[in-house]
């Protein structure tokens, strides 16, 4: 048997986002906000609006990275927020456990897989957090994985 080519092939880029939890404040909302006050809200750009192509995302990783190589991580949530390029809305919401590292104990990390997720081109991916972080302690990054369309 041999393999067939789709009827329907359309090339796909890589797409990878990076959000620094490292130094934040606290989000204290889950209500759709405004552009305008998305920085007031520290609710932060995690993946760009790309203005020609929708993006397809297909997984979310967390992971600490305090300056301090035995620092716990602190319970808390990572927020995911669509912006639809004038309101940022609460999508998805990522438990962070504590965790404390060592030298032979790795620093927290998780990961949420999405099958169906598609930003719409001019959308864009947006993250907070529930608690403060501090470089040397609670910090944290995301890495958010997918594909262009």
């Amino acid at each position: 048997m041999t393999n067939a080519v789709n009827k329907v092939v359309s090339p796909q880029n890589a797409v990878l986002g990076h959000w620094n939890g490292s130094a934040i404040t606290a989000c204290t909302t889950r209500a759709p906000t405004a552009t305008a006050l998305l920085a007031a809200a520290n609710i932060s750009v995690a993946l760009a609006a790309e203005a020609n192509v929708d993006q397809k995302i297909s997984k979310i990783t967390v992971k600490a990275s305090s300056s301090s190589f035995t620092a716990p991580t602190a319970s808390q949530l990572v927020q995911v927020w669509i912006w639809d390029g004038t309101t940022a809305y609460l999508f998805d919401e990522i438990q962070i456990d504590l965790v404390t590292p060592s030298t032979t104990v790795k620093a927290f990390s998780t990961e949420k897989l999405y099958d169906d997720l598609v930003l719409p081109k001019t959308h864009a991916l947006y993250m907070s957090t529930s608690i403060t972080t501090t470089a040397s302690t609670t910090a944290l990054t995301a890495h958010i994985h997918g594909a262009s369309m």
